[in-house]
């Protein structure tokens, strides 16, 4: 797939992981986080990253996570240039 035929969300969206095993369920990252990236899952009583395409990568979340279970992966953001689409870079 090229560059141009990437979609928005595909150029830019993190990786949220909430490790289940560590996760005490403290809810800090709840808290902390100001896009609403988590939220609370009542039946296993631990934070789960229900809307990743928010987060900006701030990284507090990992921060302020005393557990760990934490993990925010950079998204790749694709470079996209009409000039390098005229010297076939692009591709």
């Amino acid at each position: 797939m090229t560059i141009k035929e990437m979609g928005e969300d595909q150029r830019r969206l993190a990786t949220v992981t909430v490790d289940e095993d560590l996760c005490m369920g403290c809810q800090k990252c709840i808290r902390t986080c100001c896009n609403d990236v988590y939220k609370w899952d009542k039946e296993k009583r631990l934070a789960i990253a229900a809307y990743p395409e928010e987060c900006v990568e701030c990284y507090q979340c990992m921060y302020y996570c005393p557990s760990g279970a934490i993990t925010v992966e950079a998204a790749q953001i694709a470079f996209y240039d009409p000039l390098y689409d005229r010297l076939g870079l692009n591709d």
